[in-house]
């Protein structure tokens, strides 16, 4: 037996209850179907599963520690994160202000591809440092030193935080996408770039001013 069943139940509810609150992950799945509808956003929420995987895998082998207990690193993937939402933040707003004078033709409309955003949703994910330190507060909780194999039952318990994650991702980017394809045919349309790029660098902003958090 590889987990403690009583601490893996208690865990698969505490990672439902944390899976179903609205947070960064959220907001940025829903901006991303704002931008590039369902496919989009479905792509958005592969890419944060991946990055999950990686902090699984991290903090699995004691990487994470590493940079949890260096300020440095910490705030480089910090603001390094924060730039590039920021950036993606204004790319958005930048489509929406060319598009913003009038209807544009579907053909002169050049849309990232899948792989293109999925990407996008990685490298944020793996950039921001919170998921580092999110993981190395709760996983050990739920691990039984006395069955052994720590690094292994930290690798599955994040991987069943992240399947229960993207479940749950792949429901909201689905609404996000419908929901802007709808608003797309509406005079509405012609805002989600703008909305999407809100988003983004509210994210960005987010990710600044949080902080590193207290031990």
């Amino acid at each position: 037996m590889i987990l403690d069943p009583n601490l893996a139940a208690a865990y698969v509810v505490l990672a439902v209850a944390l899976a179903v609150s609205p947070g960064p992950d959220v907001m940025f799945v829903v901006a991303s179907g704002m931008r590039h509808k369902t496919s989009g956003a479905i792509a958005s929420a592969l890419g944060i599963a991946a990055g999950s995987l990686v902090h699984a895998i991290a903090a699995a082998v004691g990487v994470s520690a590493l940079i949890a207990a260096s300020p440095t690193a910490f705030d480089v993937l910090r603001f390094g994160g924060a730039l590039y939402l920021a950036y993606l933040g204004v790319q958005a707003l930048l489509a929406w202000h060319r598009n913003a004078g009038g209807t544009i033709s579907p053909g002169k409309i050049v849309e990232p591809t899948a792989w293109a955003v999925f990407q996008r949703g990685l490298i944020t994910n793996v950039l921001n440092p919170k998921v580092i330190v999110f993981y190395l507060a709760l996983l050990p909780q739920f691990v039984n030193v006395a069955l052994g194999n720590v690094g292994l039952q930290i690798f599955l318990l994040g991987c069943i935080h992240n399947v229960i994650g993207i479940v749950f991702l792949l429901v909201v980017g689905f609404a996000a996408g419908r929901a802007s394809g709808w608003l797309a045919t509406t005079g509405a349309g012609r805002w989600l770039d703008g909305i999407a790029g809100l988003f983004f660098i509210g994210l960005a902003l987010r990710q600044v001013v949080s902080g590193r958090p207290e031990h």
